[in-house]
């Protein structure tokens, strides 16, 4: 009702807010403007470019992956989430969060086509393999996870061992499955040649995330981390990371089971997210790098919508314009995790626009 009274009321500023909402000028958690986006990763690869021009140390990348159409995890879900006792956070246990689009055979070749100097792909599964994936390093839950714990549905759980992955790199790159490289980026993008790390900072605020009143796990558990760094370092930190790929360092995930030791067991057994957990791989190991002068923010323009939202549609456009130009951001996130939201044929316009995305000059699917 309220939008049908703006439209009579003030049409021209209820066109102006449907067209923003829909073709927005800013896709970034950055605040960059769409118009600007070129001249800026344009000019940070040139800056890239200038300097120590040693090859690369070894990093690796580790994608996190289930399969939701698996029978025996689907029984073991559905067992362990009647089981549980407390009641879960926020879309803890909706299927959306679980959901397979076959998006990881695009994320990880977005990874081996754009990041060719990438040592090991690790790929984090309860023990499941994916179709038509090569090259790829499987490494099981019960290979990094105490056997107690399992098994878990809780992601924060999972990423709170990556540290463990055997033959991990000291550097490494933290991927979600719904996570694409969008354009060819130097290894400077991420650890810099003096050993520094990239740590993509959003412009969001937690403070008003909080005041807003929609607690979903990640922001508890981000809540929760922030308040053990204030503990330590005397500092408050407002700013979450943008949901994209996390450049981080094995020793600080040693460092903060260390500092933090009796925090991190205490939500282990938290099969579902749960609002005591914390985020080690998307914000207390990010910042702890930060605040021991491990890592500087950099520039990371990454376009992240819901695959459920009539907004994905003009985000799949403005992409593929965007490469059409050779104007592509650094990254983008297709993410889902409501299925509350209705949408007809999200998936296949997922499958159609990735298959188009990552088609090379019409002759190479990657």
């Amino acid at each position: 009702m309220k939008k049908i009274k703006k439209l009579f009321k003030h049409p021209i500023i209820f066109l102006r807010d449907y067209l923003n909402k829909k073709y927005p000028e800013i896709n970034n958690e950055q605040n960059c403007k769409s118009v600007d986006e070129h001249i800026l990763i344009k000019n940070d690869l040139s800056l890239c470019s200038i300097g120590i021009t040693n090859s690369p140390k070894d990093i690796d990348v580790v994608f996190t992956w289930v399969d939701s159409t698996d029978k025996t995890w689907q029984k073991q879900r559905e067992y362990y989430s009647k089981q549980f006792g407390q009641p879960l956070g926020l879309f803890a246990n909706d299927t959306a969060r679980f959901e397979n689009h076959n998006e990881l055979k695009y994320a990880v070749k977005s990874v081996k086509y754009y990041l060719p100097w990438v040592r090991n792909i690790f790929l984090v599964t309860d023990n499941q393999t994916p179709d038509c994936l090569q090259d790829v390093i499987m490494v099981k839950h019960s290979d990094i996870i105490d056997k107690k714990h399992l098994p878990t549905f809780n992601s924060h759980v999972i990423e709170a061992h990556l540290h463990k992955i055997p033959n991990l790199s000291e550097n490494f790159i933290y991927f979600n499955d719904d996570v694409f490289v969008a354009r060819k980026l130097p290894p400077s993008h991420f650890f810099q040649e003096n050993d520094i790390a990239s740590i993509f900072v959003s412009c969001k605020s937690i403070i008003k995330m909080r005041q807003k009143n929609v607690l979903t796990p990640t922001l508890m558990a981000t809540l929760n981390s922030n308040e053990l760094l204030q503990k330590i370092y005397k500092t408050n930190i407002d700013n979450p990371l943008i949901h994209t790929y996390m450049p981080l360092k094995k020793s600080f995930f040693d460092l903060a089971w260390e500092l933090f030791h009796d925090e991190i067991q205490s939500f282990l057994s938290n099969r579902f997210r749960m609002d005591n957990d914390l985020n080690l791989a998307t914000f207390l190991v990010p910042w702890l790098m930060y605040l021991n002068g491990k890592s500087v923010f950099r520039r990371e323009i990454c376009y992240y919508f819901n695959i459920r939202s009539p907004h994905a549609t003009a985000q799949y456009k403005k992409l593929l314009q965007k490469k059409k130009i050779q104007q592509e951001p650094h990254s983008f996130c297709a993410n889902d995790f409501n299925s509350s939201i209705k949408s007809v044929n999200y998936e296949i316009q997922l499958q159609q626009f990735l298959k188009q995305y990552f088609t090379i000059k019409d002759k190479h699917v990657i």
